[in-house]
């Protein structure tokens, strides 16, 4: 296999924490080239366009609260984010109703969550909460759907820490017009197109200190230094990436630290037909515990004719196919609005659909930390003989792991790590 070019830094990943490294790293001084197996940017960032009328997200589509990288970055590219309605619905008898008590009452008893000297999973610490049964049932439903995690793993204390980063804003959420992805592409806009080489999966890297080889497909590369950006999932999954010499001292991190699970579907309709369900004018989040698909949310606008469906965490495992979740998907509108199937299906559209935990190139939608791994996404972030360097959300230590956020913020951090590397 022939050397492709020989660089100071390789990026592994043009997804946000490598997109966002590269910009930090460019602007001081140094020399770098992105590797990145899929053939495209974004990575968990997947924004598609259904024709020319509105974005869909297939990944990351909120801003959750305000973290300063993220609203610099709108600042810097001149680009406005749309709050989402704040209204949640809840169906219940009769129809939907707008959940204002039930919303409180999980705010609150999650605030409860304190970190402690010994940690605990939140199934365990939800045990411990003096609160009734059916706020436990709801908080259970919000941590597995929401950190689409498997409540009997997640650490409650890294729960708390998160919490508790987040502040007084953290169930603000925004939407950007353009999709999620209008704020990457503007972001490698920026950044040399050639230093960017799409289609270059990385399957192994050679290195010594100061020295790296990484061999992708169908080429290999040589740099001084190397920082890998892939997802926890892939760092996880055995054969995935391989590292020569092994990577001894970051397996108990990896161990403390587990790989969400999540899919998602969006349907588009010819009409939004459900501004004329009970109440009218429905827009928002809605939640139907008993349907197989339990959460969706209304799309940009109010008079946008998209539904978005969520299921996270270990129920993710009981997905069929795309053909399943879409089948399903339709039953649980269908069972929501009180409409006929076939009605349902002849006003479809266009069908958009991602399963996370099955993408090849993430292996799973986000991080969360397990019981005991406080430290573990800080031992995963250290770099090793000042040679390899890492980032992406499962690295970032700042409160914001688990988020795009939490990824620029790993990215900024890396690079400055490179940076001062004399």
């Amino acid at each position: 296999m022939a050397l492709n070019s020989e660089q100071e830094i390789i990026i592994i990943g043009a997804g946000a924490a490598g997109l966002m490294a590269a910009d930090a790293l460019s602007r001081a001084g140094k020399k770098w080239i992105i590797l990145e197996a899929r053939g495209r940017i974004g990575g968990r960032i997947f924004t598609v366009h259904h024709g020319n009328s509105f974005p869909v997200e297939l990944g990351a589509e909120f801003i959750h609260g305000r973290p300063r990288v993220t609203w610099e970055l709108l600042k810097r590219f001149r680009v406005k984010a749309v709050p989402v309605p704040s209204s949640r619905w809840r169906l219940g008898e009769g129809g939907f109703k707008q959940d204002l008590n039930s919303w409180g009452k999980l705010s609150q008893a999650l605030s409860h969550l304190r970190v402690r000297k010994k940690d605990r999973s939140f199934a365990q610490a939800l045990a411990e909460m003096k609160i009734s049964a059916p706020v436990k049932e709801m908080a259970e439903r919000f941590v597995s759907s929401y950190h689409a995690s498997d409540i009997h793993k997640i650490s409650a204390n890294d729960l708390a820490f998160q919490q508790e980063a987040a502040g007084e804003s953290a169930m603000e959420g925004y939407r950007l017009p353009k999709g999620y992805g209008d704020l990457l592409e503007n972001l490698a806009a920026l950044l040399p197109s050639r230093a960017i080489q799409l289609n270059q999966k990385a399957l192994q890297i050679r290195w010594s200190r100061s020295q790296v080889e990484v061999l992708t497909q169908k080429s290999r590369f040589k740099a001084k230094r190397v920082l890998i950006t892939v997802p926890l999932g892939v760092l996880k999954s055995p054969g995935a990436l391989v590292f020569r010499p092994a990577l001894r001292d970051k397996e108990a991190a990896l161990k403390k630290l587990e790989m969400g699970l999540a899919a998602r579907i969006s349907f588009v309709f010819s009409q939004p037909f459900w501004r004329n369900a009970p109440p009218r004018n429905l827009s928002g989040f809605f939640q139907a515990e008993e349907a197989d698909i339990p959460i969706w949310w209304t799309g940009l606008s109010p008079d946008s004719p998209v539904l978005t469906g969520w299921l996270g965490g270990p129920r993710v495992l009981s997905i069929g196919s795309r053909n399943w979740f879409m089948r399903r998907g339709l039953e649980s509108l269908s069972r929501v609005f009180g409409l006929d199937g076939k009605y349902l299906k002849s006003k479809l559209l266009k069908v958009y659909f991602h399963d996370w935990s099955l993408d090849p190139f993430s292996l799973g939608a986000y991080s969360y930390c397990g019981v005991g791994g406080m430290s573990a996404r800080k031992d995963l972030a250290r770099p090793v003989e000042k040679t390899i360097f890492f980032a992406g959300e499962a690295t970032d230590i700042s409160g914001e792991a688990s988020t795009v956020a939490g990824a620029f913020y790993s990215g900024l951090r890396a690079a400055e790590e490179i940076s001062h590397i004399q």
